[in-house]
């Protein structure tokens, strides 16, 4: 009997031991057909026009297609979904952002998943918030627009690209901040919500400068205020929210690249390296600040602990303004 449990646990090692070369070796080769990369947002949000500019560079750099995905909807839950549940081999990567994943982790949005789901291979940048409305819109600063909220409470009306997403978060947020009551509405992308706020169906957004860059130079937006600490070298005509009185109003986007937890650590180094490389390039740098984006990049602990710290920081918040996700 000893002999025979013996024999059973070298067969184990023996298996681990193969495994173990095997997964190696499928990482050194990594990639040899395409990558699927999942944008859970509409293509034209900041998080499709990321993917799609470093996506050319990676393809160029492996030899291989890099396919984006858009799976939008429920503030980046569907295509997180996707993702989660994806084979744990490289092949399908996740555009990671507050909204499909430490927004909805705080917020439990009935998701099948959680952040233990994924393996997080790097932080790509992060944005700030700008809040634009329609160019014939009645204010044109923040202050008139609280001053027009408070005086017809409910009757202006802000877009999301999600319930429970990083620009609802952030309307809520506004809304206590200058005690105002700006209507919800939720849209599938932050794309149809930019098409109405211009239509003049909804008043105003919560987004991304790379989002609203197009709509800008076509001058069918004008942007109120800024979110970031100091104004944006792509836009230095726009006031920040904290020059306009709302000084705690320093909300931004953080995006990153994330894969199935169970993905080999070697193929996750392997991302993390290529990533690293090519944010590293003058071309990408000079794009990612036009887009008024910040480069970040590093390893994967450091992702990680972002995460980890944000979760920790909307855990709070979610307590003290009690903010839901239903419309």
């Amino acid at each position: 009997m000893i002999r025979f449990n013996c024999y059973q646990k070298l067969i184990s090692l023996s298996a681990l031991f193969l495994a173990c070369i095997s997964q190696t070796a499928a990482s050194q080769d990594f990639p040899t057909k395409p990558v699927r990369w999942i944008v859970p947002y509409s293509a034209g949000a900041s998080n499709d026009v990321v993917a799609r500019l470093l996506a050319q560079k990676l393809s160029q750099t492996w030899g291989q297609p890099i396919v984006i995905e858009n799976r939008a909807g429920a503030g980046g839950t569907i295509g997180a979904n996707v993702a989660a549940q994806a084979a744990a081999d490289g092949y399908t990567l996740l555009m990671t952002n507050p909204g499909s994943n430490a927004i909805q982790h705080v917020l439990n949005q009935h998701s099948t998943y959680s952040n233990r789901d994924f393996a997080h291979v790097i932080l790509l940048g992060s944005a700030p918030l700008m809040l634009s409305t329609r160019k014939d819109f009645s204010a044109s600063t923040v202050n008139q627009l609280i001053a027009l909220a408070k005086a017809s409470p409910g009757a202006l009306t802000g877009g999301s690209s999600g319930s429970g997403g990083s620009s609802h978060f952030a309307l809520e947020l506004f809304n206590r901040a200058a005690s105002v009551e700006i209507l919800h509405v939720p849209y599938k992308g932050a794309a149809p919500a930019l098409a109405d706020v211009v239509g003049g169906q909804i008043s105003l957004i919560f987004t991304t400068p790379a989002s609203i860059f197009a709509l800008l130079e076509a001058n069918k937006l004008k942007v109120l205020g800024v979110s970031s600490q100091s104004r944006l070298t792509a836009f230095p005509d726009v006031p920040t929210m904290a020059e306009q009185g709302m000084r705690d109003f320093n909300e931004k986007i953080w995006f990153g690249v994330s894969v199935p937890a169970a993905t080999h650590h070697s193929i996750v180094s392997k991302l993390n390296l290529a990533f690293n490389d090519i944010l590293q390039r003058s071309d990408i740098k000079e794009r990612f600040t036009t887009l008024g984006l910040e480069i970040d990049g590093g390893s994967p602990e450091y992702f990680s602990s972002v995460i980890n710290a944000d979760i920790e920081r909307l855990t709070e918040l979610v307590k003290v303004t009690n903010i839901r996700t239903t419309p």
